[in-house]
């Protein structure tokens, strides 16, 4: 710290400065008030030497004149004194008031004699304060008044003012300077020692206790001094608390999730690498299960993320209930938690047991505001026995095994097998395989054609279901199945949605301009792109591209993906139906199959799945399921299509029970788009 006695540091005092100028202002009014009766008392000193001078050059002239008994004598000594000890007249009277002598500056004398007193009393100065008159009774009677020249008084008044106040200022600033040194000593400087000290303090506040004042003083600067260094160090203390406290909180948020205080992933990849030193001994096992929120989007959309997020908690409250008390809970984030379950019995029975557990305790119903919602997971396991855990591995083989689980949903649980491994990376492959298929052009769509059913027993086309179909390089021809699945996997299913948009609607287009007519072309979309809030937007743009009526594009979607978020599903398809596209219900009667979503959605058609229409005359129970469905379907109006048809008994149970439309292999394969127009346009046209 900066010496703060130095004279530099001083002289910048600003309080110094304050201080020094008041006590020197002080002490010189004091001094002032002083000077002023002892120059009074000055001035009248030297006007009593004026007088006593002026009387003893008088004096010896009356005595040598006998008291005016020779006045000649008298009249020439007064004439004589003029101009000597500085007497400007001289006025000399007998008792009876006749002047005997006079000589100088006499006008005003006269009243001197007539009022002869002692000088004390009668000494008056002249207006200007040049002159002095006095007048005194002398010897024989005699009457003397003088007037004497005081103009030098004033002069001297002023330098004796002028010494007195030199030699004052000289006492003050001495005093000053003293009393400022012993202030400074005993107050200033600690003062600024203080200043200084909290300034650095201020500064640099993790350290402030190493700017602390170096004191032994025992009075109240001391302890003033001393408190100031007790605080120094209570707020270095506290500051070191709150960056520990703030660092132990910035790890804490580093390895928890904010929403539901759980370890999140960083911290569960470091607890499995903990375990993974400890779990070599024999006997001992560890399993990763991997909890997934079935439809969490989906929930999301319906109720809200305020109350979706109180849910979330909910879980990981009835998760860690559920767990064994040493298990460890994380949450990874959104819809997905994990549990890592140390044994020391290996079998898979155990792990099995907990999951089912997790499954019973986090299925139960959770109130979300007014509603109550019917919970569902999945889980992934994963597991390490007899051996070293590599945590990282076991937490990719959970992931691994948990769409298995999504499959299976008599399970609802799954564990990781070499297997799924292999057929990750393939699917790794095919993903990446399939963005650069869209920009090879190895994509290419086929229609399969729908049949209008007719009261004769004949049928003519009506339409054509526009399929998606990937010719691989080196894998050949890709199942559908697996080319959907990877494109919704990896976010690739809207490009190729539009990509079968814009081919329907393209086909559409050309086949008019050719033939005069082209069939209605029904285009399948996912559950993802029937999500997307655009849409209406993407079908009215391909509408456009392609310079084709709405009425010649048909739309299918799958029940499942309409019941997800009815009112979502409501909103949408009312503006498909603005726009004049024709939407249908594929798979009807494998999932909700909810007469009151039917009535809210207002269709045009709904498809029997391919499930029932291959047991027709097999089973009644399908045979049943088809007629109720297709009974359904005239009640309200709706066009119903057969998919599957592949047999004549099929056909004819359809067609005696009027169904509207149907498609299958007893009519046609799916064919590319040159060869549908060679098989169906062009014979159309010719006949």
């Amino acid at each position: 710290m900066r010496n703060s006695a130095a004279p530099e540091t001083l002289l910048a005092c600003r309080l110094c400065w304050r201080v020094t100028l008041a006590v020197f202002a002080l002490i010189l009014a004091v001094e002032s008030v002083i000077l002023v009766p002892s120059a009074r008392r000055f001035e009248g000193e030297q006007l009593r030497r004026i007088a006593d001078e002026a009387i003893i050059a008088i004096e010896p002239t009356l005595a040598a004149s006998g008291y005016g008994a020779n006045p000649s004598a008298l009249a020439e000594g007064v004439r004589n004194s003029i101009g000597k000890y500085g007497i400007a007249g001289v006025l000399v009277s007998d008792s009876g008031g006749a002047t005997l002598a006079s000589a100088g500056e006499t006008r005003l004398l006269a009243e001197r004699l007539a009022h002869a007193a002692p000088m004390a009393e009668g000494a008056q100065r002249s207006a200007d304060g040049a002159r002095l008159d006095l007048a005194w009774p002398s010897g024989g009677g005699l009457a003397v008044a003088v007037r004497a020249d005081a103009s030098g008084v004033a002069g001297e008044v002023r330098a004796y003012v002028l010494r007195v106040a030199g030699l004052v200022g000289l006492i003050v600033l001495f005093v000053t300077a003293g009393t400022m040194f012993v202030v400074h000593r005993g107050v200033l400087r600690p003062v600024l020692q203080l200043r200084s000290s909290a300034l650095a303090a201020a500064a640099d506040p993790d350290h402030a206790e190493r700017h602390a004042v170096a004191t032994r003083r025992a009075d109240e600067v001391g302890e003033l001094i001393g408190a100031h260094n007790e605080m120094l160090a209570r707020v270095a203390q506290s500051k070191r608390r709150d960056r520990e406290l703030a660092e132990e909180r910035a790890r804490h948020l580093s390895r928890h999730q904010p929403l539901t205080g759980l370890p999140n992933r960083e911290a569960l990849v470091e607890h499995l690498e903990r375990l993974g030193t400890r779990t070599g001994a024999p006997g001992r096992c560890v399993s990763v299960l991997l909890v997934n929120l079935v439809e969490f989007r989906v929930l999301n959309a319906s109720f809200g993320a305020e109350r979706c997020d109180a849910l979330l908690r909910e879980l990981a409250a009835r998760l860690q209930r559920a767990a064994p008390a040493r298990d460890f809970v994380a949450h990874l984030g959104a819809d997905r938690f994990a549990l890592v379950h140390e044994a020391v019995q290996c079998g898979a029975e155990e792990a099995a047991a907990l999951a089912e557990t997790l499954l019973r305790e986090l299925g139960q119903r959770v109130r979300l505001g007014d509603a109550e919602v019917a919970v569902a997971v999945r889980i992934g396991i994963s597991r390490a026995e007899s051996g070293p855990a590599d945590g990282r591995a076991l937490l990719t083989e959970a992931q691994l095994a948990l769409p298995r689980a999504d499959d299976t949903d008599a399970a609802r649980y799954s564990f990781y097998s070499p297997a799924l491994a292999e057929r990750a990376r393939e699917r790794q492959s095919l993903a990446r395989d399939l963005e650069r298929a869209i920009e090879r052009g190895e994509l290419f769509p086929v229609l399969q054609p729908k049949l209008a059913l007719e009261a004769d027993g004949g049928a003519r086309l009506a339409g054509a279901e526009a399929l998606l179909r990937w010719r691989h390089p080196e894998r050949g021809l890709v199942r559908p199945d697996v080319v959907v699945s990877v494109a919704e996997s990896t976010g690739l299913i809207t490009p190729i949605g539009e990509f079968m948009l814009g081919a329907a609607c393209g086909a559409a287009h050309r086949w008019r301009g050719r033939y005069g007519w082209a069939p209605r072309i029904a285009v399948n979309l996912s559950a993802q792109q029937f999500a997307d809030a655009r849409l209406p937007a993407r079908i009215a743009a391909a509408l456009a591209a392609g310079s084709v009526g709405a009425p010649q594009l048909e739309l299918e979607i799958t029940e499942t993906a309409a019941m997800k978020d009815v009112a979502a599903s409501a909103r949408t398809l009312g503006a498909l139906r603005e726009l004049g596209v024709r939407v249908s219900i594929d798979d009807f009667g494998t999932g909700y199959s909810s007469l009151n979503y039917l009535r809210r959605f207002a269709v045009d058609a709904i498809k029997i799945d391919k499930s029932f229409v291959d047991d027709i005359g097999q089973d009644a129970n399908a045979d049943a399921v088809c007629d109720a469905i297709l009974r359904l379907g005239h009640s309200i109006g709706t066009r119903v299509v057969a998919e599957g048809v592949e047999t004549e008994r099929q056909l004819a149970f359809l067609h005696q029970r009027r169904c509207d439309e149907v498609q299958g292999y007893l009519f046609g394969k799916p064919v590319p788009l040159d060869e549908f127009e060679r098989t169906w346009l062009c014979a159309r046209a010719a006949a």
